[in-house]
């Protein structure tokens, strides 16, 4: 993984590493990284998290969205398969984001005009746009429990357990570490 240097980061929600800046966060190694949000054209889709109530091992960690991912890269995990094989922007290391980088995400990139917290800076992000994420939950790698995984609800930020036969919005992220 190629690293950056911090002084060439965009503004939040500027095109950038294949896809748009949502801030920067410690990963599960504790190294600093740049959070990338996929195109929502070619990175978003309504998937279901699990095809089947069981435990996944090695998806529970709340920083390493890839790591989770790489777990639950199967036919048996709808969501996490459509992210990683993803080839978008010639980066082919997308994968579906942890519970640390998807309140990452909401906390930059939430629409919502009018809402508290207030609707992103970001104008490709804002209510009505392009790039804007749905008012709606969307899928983290995450598993909660035998039956459920976190999701993010990108209307006003909160994150819960839902069931994992669901079909429920989810898009894609990478890192880049700096």
């Amino acid at each position: 993984m190629t690293k950056i240097d911090t002084t060439t980061l965009p503004e939040i929600g500027a095109a950038f590493a294949g896809g748009f800046f949502a801030g920067v966060f410690l990963d599960e190694n504790l190294q600093l990284a740049a959070l990338v949000v996929a195109p929502k054209a070619e990175g978003e889709a309504t998937l279901k998290w699990k095809t089947r109530p069981t435990t996944t091992a090695g998806a529970q960690s709340l920083r390493g969205g890839l790591a989770n991912s790489d777990a639950m890269n199967d036919k048996n995990h709808p969501a996490a398969q459509f992210c990683r094989s993803l080839r978008i922007g010639g980066h082919d290391d997308w994968y579906l984001p942890s519970r640390h980088e998807a309140a990452l995400l909401a906390e930059n990139l939430m629409p919502g005009e009018g809402r508290v917290p207030a609707q992103t800076s970001a104008d490709a992000f804002k209510d009505g746009a392009a790039e804007a994420f749905a008012r709606e939950w969307y899928w983290t790698s995450t598993e909660f429990s035998t039956g459920s995984a976190r999701f993010q609800y990108f209307g006003h930020g909160s994150q819960l357990g839902f069931v994992k036969g669901f079909r429920v919005r989810c898009r894609a992220v990478r890192k880049v570490l700096i």
